[in-house]
């Protein structure tokens, strides 16, 4: 039903962009052929009653039918242009008074219009971010309502025209915020320029979900700081588990770097880990360079296992050094997970436009994959361009990061393909590949979640007792809806099994997942195995699950007993599930430590 729902506003979406493109000009159009047809079927009929009328007379009575005075007068014989005409004209004057009217009046008709949505999506901030995603919302058949300060900004109209409701006010208001009705929404995207109106709007909405009646709110707000968004994050992952309200941050670099790299991977299809050694160049150490060799080494790391090679990772800044330092520095665990060779040169410089820094001594080195990270969009494409004709025809794709996908992005023409002038060289827009529907779920939660998922496939396909096309083994990207939520539910739980045992999150520092283990002997580990069971049995019984044979076609299940009458094979799957929440949580840049006084810091 929800699959029909949305091709159905998906198709309604597209018609109504097409109408409005052509809606103004066609009404132009149809007016001018109206009053064209009143007045040579004026002339007609005057002709055949033998009534001279000059042209300015035809011109006002085809002008009259539009207050339907001068049509009422014709009787007899009528020609049908005039008959065309008696209609056509009053009808296109009362659409267009109506548009007028509509107009004038717009705010207070959308207002009318949103104050009866439902599991809408709301968009706080209409800058480049948020008409994106309200877009490709609409696309795709959601409806939007997006709260915006300034009411001289010019993306109003736009918004409007793919078929959101925009409503003009204090995005921290309350009042404002009811008015949209993040009440009844289901998902509230904050995407202003400025962290802390982000920060104050999650605030208010925590405020006004309560009264939700168990129906989710799920909040994500995009914080510019790096390190404010992780220590938010890590705040909010910690906090117990609220029914009505989920608030998660993002930040775009973070989740451009990890959709960039899922997109074109360390080692591509074509390549062996063994060949390329595990070999990048980073070109550009920036917010979205250093989020790139993060989650580079996170992902090498994650495929390889712990017996992986370091990543090897070269560096190119004009400061590569000092960001070098910096970066490891404040991420000591990624010295753990990769090598990272600084090589500092200015862009300019006859050394970089000879692109040194793709051989080592040893002759060519064996690289897998260029990123180029530049903020400068001209100057990102420039290098890119003149780094790939070093590479062209090795099989080493070059990724430049821009803002867009479009302008000079597009200049790269079908540089996707394996063929042509710039075959392996890919341009990555940043905004229009973060901000779509995929959006909604980019934050830390959404990491656990695919990351426990991964875990769990991994345990299951080793033990052989799932048939492979069961639909709990597929990818993430193919895994039904229903089971993505319920891995969310269970990484927002988190935060509650760590308080009951006397622990929290902190930021990453220490990789080796071992670092941290979970007390098997005094109980801890079936405790929260324990808890974990009775999470899973209270979801699935919200979502209407019965007790019968495993169906999930039928939503039936085996388990949704208490934990003493599960089978030792079952209990394992949980027991999994904690031992591995160490190495779940450091793919979100999370660690678990104990906290001062826990019971295992007292025995």
């Amino acid at each position: 039903m929800n699959k029909e729902r949305r091709l159905l506003g998906r198709v309604l979406g597209r018609l109504r962009q097409l109408w409005g493109e052509i809606e103004w000009p066609l009404v132009g159009v149809l007016f001018v052929t109206a009053l064209a047809l009143g007045f040579f079927g004026f002339q007609k009929y005057f002709a055949i009653a033998g009534v001279s009328k000059s042209r300015w007379d035809l011109l006002y009575l085809a002008l009259q039918l539009i207050n339907l005075e001068s049509g009422s007068q014709a009787s007899g014989a009528i020609p049908w242009e005039l008959q065309v005409a008696r209609l056509l004209v009053p009808a296109v004057a009362i659409y267009t008074f109506i548009k007028g009217i509509a107009i004038v009046f717009g705010e207070r008709l959308e207002q009318l219009r949103g104050r009866f949505y439902r599991e809408h999506v709301v968009i706080c901030g209409l800058g480049r971010k948020g008409l994106l995603l309200a877009r490709s919302l609409r696309a795709r058949g959601d409806r939007v309502v997006v709260v915006e300060l300034d009411a001289e900004n010019d993306l109003i109209a736009t918004a409007r025209g793919h078929g959101a409701v925009v409503l003009l006010g204090d995005l921290r208001d309350p009042q404002m915020l009811r008015r949209a009705r993040v009440d009844t929404a289901r998902h509230l995207v904050s995407v202003v320029g400025d962290d802390g109106v982000n920060a104050e709007v999650a605030v208010r909405a925590r405020g006004l979900a309560g009264g939700r009646d168990g129906k989710l709110l799920s909040c994500l707000v995009h914080i510019v700081d790096p390190q404010l968004c992780a220590l938010l994050r890590m705040q909010e992952i910690g906090r117990p588990k609220d029914e009505a309200f989920r608030l998660d941050f993002f930040n775009v670099f973070e989740s451009g770097s990890r959709v960039l790299l899922r997109e074109h991977p360390v080692v591509q299809p074509s390549q062996s880990a063994e060949a390329t050694g595990g070999r990048i160049v980073v070109v550009g150490l920036g917010y979205f360079g250093a989020n790139l060799v993060l989650q580079a080494a996170l992902d090498w790391r994650t495929a390889g296992g712990e017996s992986a090679d370091p990543l090897q990772v070269i560096v190119v800044d004009q400061h590569a050094e000092a960001l070098t330092d910096a970066l490891c520095s404040s991420n000591p665990w990624l010295e753990k997970l990769c090598e990272v060779t600084p090589k500092q040169m200015v862009f300019e410089s006859a050394e970089f436009r000879e692109a040194q820094f793709l051989s080592d001594s040893g002759g060519p080195a064996a690289i897998s994959a260029v990123y180029v990270c530049l903020d400068d969009d001209t100057r990102g494409l420039s290098t890119a361009l003149a780094i790939h004709r070093h590479v062209k025809g090795k099989e080493i794709p070059v990724v430049v990061r821009m803002t867009h996908s479009t302008g000079l992005a597009a200049l790269l023409g079908d540089s996707r393909e394996d063929e042509g002038e710039f075959a392996g060289l890919h341009a990555f827009g940043l905004i229009d590949r973060i901000c779509n529907p995929g959006l909604l779920t980019a934050g830390a939660y959404e990491i656990i979640a695919r990351a426990a998922h991964e875990e769990y496939v991994i345990e299951q396909k080793a033990k052989k007792k799932l048939p492979p096309d069961d639909p709990s083994l597929a990818d993430w990207d193919d895994l039904p809806e229903s089971l993505k939520d319920s891995n969310r539910d269970q990484a927002a739980h988190v935060g509650m099994k760590l308080q009951a045992v006397g622990c929290e999150l902190a930021q990453l520092r220490d990789w080796d997942p071992e670092s941290f283990r979970f007390d098997e002997d005094n109980g801890e580990l079936e405790e929260l195995a324990v808890m974990e069971h009775e999470r899973w049995v209270k979801e699935r019984l919200r979502n209407e699950w019965t007790p019968g044979p495993r169906d999930p076609i039928k939503k039936t299940t085996p388990y949704l007993v208490p934990w003493d009458e599960l089978d030792e094979n079952t209990k394992d799957n949980d027991r999994l599930f904690i031992r591995r929440l160490p190495r779940i949580l450091a793919r979100a840049g999370l660690q678990i430590v104990r906290t001062e006084g826990s019971r295992h810091d007292r025995s």
